[in-house]
This record gives structure tokens, sequence and C-alpha cells, in this order.
């Protein structure tokens, strides 16, 4: 039983983009306990010191899980392995339960008196540290663990502060050609924008917002000088990312111009971090409603330009196959031919189904009552385009409304 619970917290913490190691508190702490922090920055007399003062396992009978927070604000757990002739704890760490930015760098920097060599490397380095948005959900989950490790009223948490040390040799700039435990991290972020940008061209959402709100990826190398403004500048590149992942599905740049620019606005107007989960959806969502609607991926550059003719006229009531077969100065016949032939689709029936998923994308994205959403899909009676999406979704747009507020 304690084996499985020690490892359900590391497969916890893993899932957090936190690391996980057994150790022996009686020797020096490995190298990669503080992901190369100590073995880059300080001098070679001070590197094989300990993060942290020796702590007790034991006070009064009962087991001692200690939080520690170092001279550098990261924060660790050490949680004693019962039942040991070695004073062996399970450690977790590092974390950060605040966001950085470089301004509280540089003064985590003049305090401990870094050199202003490291900075850049600080910066990395803290960017490639995860953040755990709610550090009271770690607070509950080892306070159960330590309930069922070893017994109600036989454990007691203590949460402990490394005082900054003045003494620490620090040396003149960092060697992180060796430094796998970061260079991994941003392989993995790298990683994470393709697979955030393969779904956002497949219009998969659920996907996308899986690899979108892990650490990895959230934890971007920011200098920003404010929290607020580091929060916005992930939210530009999420954004960039989308735009070129939906420029892969070949959706035509008036209609990537137009969300990019709604989106950028909808970023710079945020007033506060607790925003970003939200907007982050909501992105997301935007995007791949607009792959799903707008990809002309697949299509000849004729039946595209017929595909973008049409998205660019939703809202208009005139639109027909007179009209298209018009503009793109065709013969009627022959597109009506090879409409059905790409699209598996007559020219109406696939007119309807995009009125349909514009509608279906309005409804997700603003606030537009349903007169004014049939209106902007070129379907000026609000009773017709009723009954349309009904048979096209099985629902009134109204109650697909309320679904999508219930699921968020």
């Amino acid at each position: 039983m304690q084996h499985q619970l020690l490892n359900l917290t590391s497969n916890y913490f893993s899932k957090l983009n936190i690391q996980s190691m057994v150790i022996n508190l009686d020797d020096p702490l490995p190298n990669n306990a503080d992901l190369g922090l100590r073995n880059n920055i300080l001098s070679g007399k001070d590197i094989n010191g300990r993060h942290f003062p020796k702590l007790p396992f034991t006070k009064d009978e009962k087991h001692l899980i200690h939080f520690t927070t170092d001279m550098y604000n990261c924060n660790y757990c050490l949680i004693p392995i019962p039942d040991q002739e070695l004073p062996l704890a399970l450690l977790l760490g590092p974390y950060l339960t605040e966001p950085t930015h470089i301004k509280m760098v540089n003064e985590l920097r003049k305090l401990l008196g870094i050199p202003e060599s490291l900075g850049d490397y600080l910066i990395q380095y803290y960017s490639s540290v995860p953040y755990v948005d709610s550090a009271s959900s770690i607070d509950l989950f080892i306070d159960s663990l330590g309930m069922t490790l070893f017994g109600e009223g036989k454990y007691e948490i203590t949460y402990k502060r490394q005082h900054p040390d003045s003494a620490s040799e620090y040396v003149a700039s960092p060697d992180v050609a060796n430094n796998t435990d970061i260079i991994s991290i941003i392989e993995k972020r790298y990683d994470y924008e393709e697979k955030i940008m393969a779904a956002i061209s497949q219009g998969d959402y659920k996907k996308a917002l899986h690899y979108s709100q892990d650490n990895t990826f959230t934890s971007l190398d920011d200098r920003a000088s404010s929290s607020l403004r580091s929060r916005k500048n992930y939210m530009i590149i999420l954004n960039t990312l989308c735009r070129k992942a939906a420029q892969r599905s070949s959706v035509h740049p008036v209609y990537l111009d137009e969300i990019s620019r709604k989106v950028a606005h909808k970023i710079e107007a945020m007033s506060s971090q607790t925003q970003t989960g939200e907007i982050t959806k909501e992105i997301i969502r935007r995007y791949c409603l607009l792959v799903q609607q707008t990809s002309t991926e697949g299509y000849s550059p004729l039946i595209q330009r017929a595909v973008n003719h049409i998205s660019s006229h939703l809202f208009e009531s005139s639109l027909t196959l007179q009209s298209t077969a018009a503009a793109l100065s065709i013969n009627k016949s022959y597109l009506v031919t090879l409409f059905k032939k790409e699209t598996e689709e007559t020219f109406t029936s696939y007119v309807n189904k995009r009125r349909i998923d514009h509608a279906i994308f309005l409804l997700n994205t603003t606030l537009s009552t349903v007169v004014e959403i049939a209106e902007s899909c070129g379907i000026p009676d609000v009773t017709y385009f009723i009954r349309l999406f009904k048979k096209e979704k099985g629902m009134t747009p109204s109650q697909y409304r309320k679904m999508i507020r219930n699921t968020d």
C-alpha cells in the first residue's frame, strides 16, 4: 500500500510537470534536485551543500511532512518514507506558487547578490520551473496522503522558508550546455506547441485545449515587467500559434486576420490574470470553429474560390448558385457538377450547413440574439432559420446556447 501511495503521488505531480525523487537527507542532494540551478550559478565550493537545512522526520511520535521554500523562492515538499533503515524521503519540486516576471527575477538577483551576468540564465530557469496557480490543491493532496500513509493524528505538516544567504559565491556566467533538465523542458514545450497547432489545424478543440493547459506550455520564457503583462504575452503567442495552425488548413487570410484582430483586442483589454483560462478557451474554440467552417484543404483551386465566396457572402440573403457562378466567371452547370463532386453536397445543402456552422460560431463566441444571428447568416426569416437549425442540429439555437454554457 505504501509503495502504491508514493507511486500515485509521483504520478500526480508528474501531471503537473513537477519532478519527484527518493532521496537520503543525510547525503547532499543530487545536482538535478533543483533542475540544476545551484550547479550552474554557484562556485565549486558552494555546490556540494544541501538545498535546505537538515529536517527532522519525527516529533512527539508524529511523522513530519515538510513544505519548504528555498532562498530562490522555489517550493519543495519532503515526505518521509516510513519503515526504512535510512532517512529516506520523497522529494517533490521545485515548483512556483507565484508567476515570475523580469522585475521579480531582478529583485531576487539583487537581494541574493547574484551577478547581473546570470540574469538571462535565471529568467530562463524560472520559465522552466512549473507554476502552480492553486497551491492549496497541493496542500490538500499532501494532507490526504499523510492521513492515508500514517493515520489520523500521527503526522504533522510544517512550513519553512530558507533565509537568503549573502555568503554564497556565484560564478561569472553559467555553463548551461549540459543542463539536460532545462533543455528537456524547452524541447517538450516546442513539442506541445506543435501538438496544439496540429489539433487546431484539424479543428479538434478538446485536444488543443488539453495541450494548451499543460504547465510545459504555459510556463513560457517571458521577460515582461509584470505578471499581467506576462499573461498577455502568453496569450499573444497562443493567438499567433492558432492563426498559423488554421492557415495550415487553407483557411482564407481574410478570416484569419479578422479573428486575430478581435482576439488581440480582447487580450489587451485583460485586467486580471484570472481571465487567462476563459480567454484561452475562447481563442482555441474560435480557431477550431473557424477551421471546421472555412477550411478548403483538399479542394481544387476553383472550388476553394467558390467556398471562400460562399463564406464571404453568407450574410447576404441574395447568395445563390447563379450569383456565385457569375462571381467566378464560370458556367452554372459546370459549377454544379464540380461542386457536388468535390464536396459531395449540393450547393444549397452546403450553403445551409455553412450558415448553421456560422450560427454555431456566433452562438459560441458572441452574445448576439437569435434574430441577429439569423440575419448575420443571411436568413432574415428567423422562423425559417430556427427550423433549419433544428433540422441540422436536433435542437433550437437557444437550446444549443444553453447546452454549451452548461458544459464550459
